[in-house]
């Protein structure tokens, strides 16, 4: 399954737009996944952007029973303020449309949801065709035909705390000190509840369009395959390249384990072996995330064996993929997800230049400005200031303030200079608070202060010599 095109009227700050995305010139014959990044200022509709992608892709939960699909919620519908005179209407813009054209189990696709009345739900009789093609997915899967389910999942930015809801009622425990709650599974839960848990192959849709995902799921998981594994003496395929797949993705990892009583335990070169709750919110994130996006593939296509990962198609969309992330890290996180998934397509967000860097032609998506073919041969400097609207991205806001501040101190020097004696105290005081700020900056405040005795200097000599006689009197 994947997504050529999107479009959307009234939806949320969209009042008609439409989305391509193609596959990058760039990508390898073996790679039918893609990677397309969002970027644009905050408030210009990125994460509006993939809300209407989840409404799209959710579709295909219309047709498999006891998933969750996404919905177009009120909140999603576009409004605008009018004014009649002193008074102000908000008037909801209907009907709010989001329309996708694709591919769903490798045949063209094209379906649309919309929400007409403020009081009715969403409709999905233009979604009819992606419904049954899901319903008959499901029916041979359950037949026992060894048919490819495609993974779809959204990632929002409240991922690793917020909990989907169903999660968070059953599972949640007290949150820690500090306001974070645990993320490991109860050890209360026995094997054979979560062997229930995890024994359909639809279980790898669960969760998966709500944006507040949670690793709880995955590291359930992983306790039940190393249970299994305990039991009978050999790791099954899929975990064994859940773990590989995670340990791949973390800068430094030289080995990963479950330990049923310590849960998830990594072997980061330079620091002590810890479990996944004492790692930093980025290492956290990534082995949350491809954990999850890899555990879902393992689960929904177990006939795939060691190539689940290679092999499994859909639709995965993250927002603000550097979340946490160092920059060194953000530099090659793009492509791990390509190697390591090269049939998904990845819609993500981004406020990061280095991530942007790493598009390949024709997968930037700015929503502030036209498309660039290429940014892999554009400097991280360029990238802000031509792409994202930073001025002077290569200095601090301070130092320009620094620079601008100077600027104005020596133009002021200039006047005070030419100024008649009765102004000059004003232009003092003037120079005086200009520099106040900078207290912290003692060189910065010295080199202007020097420039002012000298300036200042030189016009109360001159004014004092206009005033003193000339001695040329008689004796």
């Amino acid at each position: 399954m994947r997504i050529d095109r999107l479009h959307v009227r009234n939806f949320k700050g969209f009042e008609d737009r439409t989305f391509d995305f193609p596959r990058s010139v760039d990508a390898p014959a073996d790679e039918n996944g893609s990677f397309h990044v969002i970027i644009g200022q905050n408030g210009r509709g990125k994460t509006s952007a993939l809300d209407a992608l989840a409404v799209a892709a959710g579709s295909w939960f219309l047709g498999v029973r006891g998933q969750d699909t996404r919905h177009i919620h009120p909140d999603d519908v576009r409004v605008r303020v009018l004014e009649f005179g002193d008074t102000q209407r908000i008037e909801q813009q209907l009907p709010v449309e989001v329309m996708a054209t694709g591919r769903v189990n490798g045949k063209p696709f094209r379906w649309k949801r919309e929400r007409v009345f403020i009081g009715k739900k969403t409709n999905w009789v233009h979604a009819k065709n992606i419904k049954a093609e899901a319903e008959r997915t499901v029916e041979r899967m359950q037949r026992g035909e060894e048919v490819t389910l495609p993974l779809i999942s959204y990632y929002g930015t409240g991922r690793l705390w917020l909990e989907p809801k169903d999660m968070r009622a059953n599972e949640m425990p007290e949150p820690l000190k500090g306001g974070r709650a645990p993320q490991e599974v109860s050890p209360d839960e026995t094997g054979e509840e979560l062997a229930e848990s995890f024994a359909s192959r639809l279980a790898g849709y669960r969760f998966s369009i709500d944006p507040r995902c949670s690793p709880r799921d995955l590291l359930r998981w992983l306790r039940f395959e190393q249970q299994l594994a305990i039991q009978e003496r050999r790791e099954s395929n899929q975990f064994r390249v859940v773990k590989q797949a995670i340990q791949e993705a973390v800068e430094g990892c030289k080995r990963i384990e479950y330990h049923l009583r310590l849960g998830l335990l990594l072997d980061i070169e330079g620091q002590p072996k810890l479990p996944f709750g004492s790692l930093s919110d980025g290492q956290r994130n990534i082995i949350a995330m491809v954990g999850d996006i890899a555990f879902k593939a393992a689960q929904l296509n177990p006939h795939l064996g060691a190539d689940v990962l290679r092999r499994t198609p859909g639709i995965v969309l993250i927002d603000e993929l550097d979340l946490h992330l160092h920059p060194r890290w953000q530099r090659h996180v793009v492509d791990d997800l390509r190697r390591l998934f090269p049939q998904l397509q990845f819609i993500t967000t981004t406020h990061s230049p280095f991530i942007v860097q790493t598009a390949r032609e024709g997968e930037l998506i700015p929503l502030d400005a036209e498309p660039v073919p290429r940014t892999g041969n554009l400097g991280v400097e360029e990238i802000a200031r031509g792409l994202m609207g930073v001025e002077r991205p290569e200095v601090s806001p301070r130092y320009q303030a620094m620079v601008a501040v100077a600027k104005d101190y020596l133009t002021t020097l200039d006047e005070a200079a030419k100024a008649p004696a009765e102004k000059l105290e004003d232009y003092v005081e003037k120079l005086a608070a200009d520099v106040a700020p900078y207290a912290d900056n003692p060189a910065f405040q010295a080199f202007l202060e020097l420039k002012r005795e000298a300036k200042i200097g030189e016009r109360l000599q001159a004014l004092a010599e206009e005033v003193q006689p000339d001695g040329g009197g008689e004796g």
